[in-house]
Order: structure tokens, then C-alpha cells, then sequence
């Protein structure tokens, strides 16, 4: 998977509420907003800081429940993928 456009398709969320991943806009309800109303992304991927398997288990049940075309990234996972790249652009002639 292409790091930068996963990114201009991910909704960063701390439970319900999140942050677009093109635009960095605040508020946003990975539940309700389907797309950012600001830059227009249209929501595909979740990243999550969250670690507990209780706390990841929700947000996937509530995806499911609410029938969400939306896939969870562990952000962590995201963010080293995005540095390894971003170094590995720095050596590039």
C-alpha cells in the first residue's frame, strides 16, 4: 500500500472523534463524517493510538454494526511505515 495515499485517506481517531489525515481538521466522527468537510477525502482507512483490546474491539464493533466501508490501522504501524519512507525519499537523486 502507497503510504501517501493511504493518508490522504485516513481519519486519525481517539475513540469516536478524530482528525483528517489530509487536512488535519478537528472534530471529525469517524461514525457520522464520511469525508472530511473541509479538503473533501473521502474516509477509507481508521489509525488508532489506542492499544487495549478492549478499547480496539469496540471501535471494530462499532464499524460493524454500522456497516462502515472502513478499514483500522494500528497508527503506530502507520506512522513508522511513513518515517521509513520519508527517510528513504531524503537519499533519492
Amino acid at each position: 500500500m502507497d503510504v501517501e495515499e493511504v493518508k490522504k485517506q485516513l481519519l486519525y481517531i481517539d475513540d469516536l472523534y478524530g482528525t483528517c489525515g489530509s487536512c488535519k481538521k478537528l472534530g471529525l466522527n469517524y461514525l457520522k463524517d464520511k469525508k472530511c468537510p473541509d479538503c473533501g477525502s473521502v474516509f477509507k482507512y481508521l489509525a488508532t493510538k489506542l492499544t487495549q483490546p478492549a478499547e480496539v474491539g469496540k471501535i471494530l464493533s462499532r464499524i460493524q454494526k454500522e456497516g462502515l466501508d472502513l478499514t483500522l490501522i494500528e497508527r503506530a504501524d502507520f506512522e513508522r511505515s511513513s518515517a521509513q519512507d520519508a527517510a528513504r525519499d531524503l537519499f533519492k537523486s
